[in-house]
């Protein structure tokens, strides 16, 4: 099960306390040896690409550091407490619940986040004229988790239009690919290898159908996805009654502005799919399709086309990249 959001609490460890000790020397005078206490732990909140979902923060949403030890005798530190480290997808935002106010947004591998501090360790009164104190006690925080996912090249489209079947000859991926509508739950991700080993992060999301963005069928909830998108595949169903490629490109585009008026200025193309298929091929070969943005006839069975699809995908991404 695809989860991208969930609420979260975190606690800090305590300080550890310092040691009030004595060593009583051969002159009878008492002199002060207590250790300071260790520091508490911090909660800290790291990407890792290694994680795709926060589906495992459903069942443990709790996460404490530990406490620093508490100071010796001779002199002697408590042992600090070990940080809680809490790894999360790339492409998470992390808030604050209370008033909802971005702490960190951590997009790539690694980035990284100190939640919390965890307290400072008491003093001991090995320090000459201080008295041995507490340590600071930990502080706790409810933080949201928000994935919106790192991917190149997003596949949006419409039910039947063979998003799933594309994902899997790109890249290899098992994304479930059934002849039925809405086969796809949740978003699906894939790896492609250019020819010159660069690779591309792929994902395809659930089918949109007009009204998603009013709450029909799967709804527009994975929409929000797309905010990292750098391409648009948008693919649309060639075996529907009504179909009509320039009227299944408007439905998506509707669809998108519905959610973000931004979206629909993300770079895109408009796949036709099955061309493998002759009642398609024979209509639309050669059939001029208005829309503005390039059209590419493929066929996600066979191959045909795919090739050349990529290779424009390619050098739209790789150039904006350098431009950046």
């Amino acid at each position: 099960m695809f989860v991208d959001e969930i609420v979260i609490h975190i606690q800090s460890g305590s300080g550890g306390k310092g040691c009030e000790s004595y060593y009583r020397r051969t002159d009878k005078k008492f002199v002060p040896t207590g250790g300071d206490g260790g520091k508490g732990g911090d909660v800290i909140i790291r990407a890792d690409r290694n994680v795709t979902s926060l589906y495992s923060f459903r069942f443990n949403p709790l996460f404490r550091a530990e406490s620093g030890q508490l100071g010796g005798g001779n002199q002697r530190t408590g042992r600090n407490g070990p940080d809680m480290v809490i790894l999360v997808p790339c492409g998470t935002s992390v808030f604050n619940k209370a008033g909802y106010l971005l702490i960190r947004d951590l997009v790539n591998e690694g980035d990284e986040v100190v939640a919390l501090r965890g307290g400072r360790g008491g003093i001991g009164n090995q320090h000459h004229g201080k008295t041995a104190t507490p340590g600071e006690p930990g502080q706790s925080l409810d933080l949201v988790l928000d994935l919106k996912l790192k991917a190149d090249i997003f596949f949006v489209g419409s039910p039947n239009s063979g998003k799933s079947r594309l994902l899997n000859y790109l890249t290899g991926s098992k994304a479930k690919s059934e002849a039925y509508p809405f086969a796809t739950k949740s978003p699906q991700l894939g790896i492609f290898e250019t020819a010159d080993y660069k690779t591309l992060v792929l994902c395809e999301l659930p089918s949109l159908v007009r009204g998603s963005s009013k709450g029909k069928a799967l709804g527009n909830q994975f929409l929000k996805h797309l905010f990292r998108a750098r391409l648009l595949f948008l693919m649309v169903d060639s075996f529907q009654d009504d179909f009509g490629a320039a009227a299944g490109y408007n439905d998506l585009i509707e669809e998108l502005k519905a959610y973000n008026s931004d979206f629909a200025g993300i770079p895109h193309f408009l796949l036709i799919n099955k061309m493998d298929m002759p009642e398609i091929s024979e209509s639309l070969t050669k059939k001029k399709i208005n829309v503005p943005c390039p059209v590419f006839r493929i066929s996600a069975e066979t191959g045909a086309g795919i090739e050349i699809l990529m290779k424009e995908a390619e050098k739209r991404i790789f150039e904006s990249a350098e431009k950046a």
